[in-house]
């Protein structure tokens, strides 16, 4: 009996969550999907209708329209032209989103609340108005603002290509209000009577033509996320003393950009957020800064010098994946972690100085390097893991510390230039083709009391003489 108790109590809870949500349920009138709030007033979810010139009713099924819900006419490729009826107050996220055809909105006075750019991705709309007597809403030049947060909202695709200057009282650029308008050729922010404080997600999001942004005047602390992706000619990015926060992939694909000199108030850098900015050369990153997000740089070809602050302490997974050009990085003794892949493909990498703080070193963090000449790794590494120098053919000597544990499968796969090895004691480990394709190796000092060794652990050694016979300590 006392079994079936916690079934019993688990199905009265699945009939009380049914009857509580019962009055959410979607309905549907014509066209339109909606829901009913619990005043009785109508949300429009979806509309799957064909219309060219849509008046969006006032009521549904004997409800009031109240409000148009995030998406609800996502990519409608038939609406040229909409009218919202008196009565709605609010309108969703991308409500209108990639609606290619649409050309005409007209917004009522009762609209006071518009969510992330709502017609975004609208190529063909030229013509945005609100109705007198809105409180909120400000509909001029291309342009659509909300008074009461002082947003910019949403920036006309089809406004002519030129410079902007924003507007005085606004504080915010919001989540994708410039996303995809390659008409913006430069963003000014005017000296005095603009306190801009944010920019949002996506904002000038594939902004292809933007060239320049002074931010330099504004008390901006964080730049969103995807913010300035795919700006491919953004070549002059200046911030102010106030930021202290680059989200992730903030700057991803600017490929005009060629220097960074970031404020020393900066604390956080997220991932991927200057990846592929492939003219950068060079980069300060500020004292202040503790880690280094994934994939940060990765994909920066023509970054030559890296200056990295005293206090970092962490280098994520292929932060600086695929920097061909790097030729020399001085990490400080603060560092304790290197991530996956982090200096992968650093074609022009001659040297390395791993700390002795550093306790980590990922799989593959110095795939490829071709060119590691010096390699100094810290006395307490316990473990080099899978792949981490696989490739590095220039690398013709390294001391292995002397509390090493373990050696990774391919973890020094094809280095060609290596002549001798001396595998230190404690290790007990030694992976699959962890030495193999090492042609220029003669000569191997195994530990004692080594207790398993990869099959193909030194295959292609052509030259390494007096090996013993492993085949006891095979896998």
């Amino acid at each position: 009996m006392r079994q079936r108790i916690p079934f019993i109590l688990v199905c009265l809870l699945l009939l009380c969550c049914t009857l509580v949500f019962a009055g959410a349920e979607e309905q549907t009138s014509g066209a339109f999907v909606y829901e009913l709030k619990d005043d009785g007033t109508a949300v429009i979810l979806r509309y799957t209708g064909a219309e060219a010139s849509l008046a969006v009713p006032a009521a549904l099924d004997g409800h009031p329209v109240t409000a148009v819900g995030p998406s609800a006419f996502l990519a409608n490729p038939a609406l040229t032209e909409v009218t919202l009826p008196e009565g709605v107050r609010t309108l969703g996220d991308s409500a209108f989103k990639r609606c290619d055809a649409l050309a005409k909105v007209a917004l009522p006075a009762s609209l006071t609340e518009a969510g992330v750019n709502p017609f975004a991705g609208c190529g063909a709309l030229a013509e945005l108005t609100v109705a007198p007597g809105n409180p909120n809403l400000l509909s001029e030049a291309g342009t659509l603002y909300s008074l009461d947060d002082g947003r910019l909202i949403w920036y006309a695709m089809t406004n002519a290509p030129g410079d902007y200057t924003l507007r005085e009282g606004i504080r915010i650029i919001g989540a994708d209000a410039f996303c995809e308008c390659d008409n913006i050729r430069k963003l000014t922010v005017p000296k005095g009577g603009v306190a801009l404080t944010a920019i949002g997600r996506r904002a000038f999001y594939r902004c292809e033509n933007l060239r320049a942004i002074n931010l330099e005047d504004t008390e901006i602390s964080t730049v969103g996320a995807d913010a300035f992706s795919g700006c491919l000619r953004l070549s002059r990015i200046s911030f102010p003393e106030e930021v202290t926060q680059i989200a992730e992939r903030a700057f991803q694909d600017c490929g005009g950009l060629t220097e960074l000199n970031l404020p020393e108030t900066i604390t956080g850098i997220g991932e991927m957020a200057f990846r592929n900015c492939s003219r950068l050369t060079r980069v300060k990153l500020p004292e202040g800064l503790a880690a280094i997000g994934k994939n940060t740089f990765a994909g920066c070809g023509e970054l030559t010098e890296v200056l990295l602050p005293e206090g970092l302490g962490h280098i994520g997974g292929g932060a600086f994946q695929g920097c061909a050009k790097l030729a020399k990085v001085d990490l400080p003794e603060s560092l304790n972690y290197i991530g996956a892949d982090a200096f992968s493909g650093c074609a022009a990498l001659e040297e390395a100085r791993i700390p002795e703080s550093c306790g980590y070193i990922g799989p593959g963090a110095f795939y490829n390097c071709r060119s590691l000449r010096k390699l100094t790794l810290p006395e307490e590494l316990y473990t080099i893991n899978s792949s981490t120098f696989f490739g590095c053919g220039a690398l013709a000597e390294v001391a292995l510390p002397e509390e090493l544990e373990e050696i990774g499968e391919r973890a020094f796969f094809c280095c060609v230039s290596l002549r001798e090895i001396v595998i230190p004691d404690p290790v007990e480990v030694i992976g699959d083709w962890a030495f193999a394709g090492c042609a220029a190796l003669e000569k191997v000092e195994l530990p004692e009391d080594l207790e398993i060794v990869g099959r193909n652990t030194f295959d292609g050694c052509g030259m390494l003489k007096g090996l013993p016979d492993l085949s006891d300590l095979y896998e």
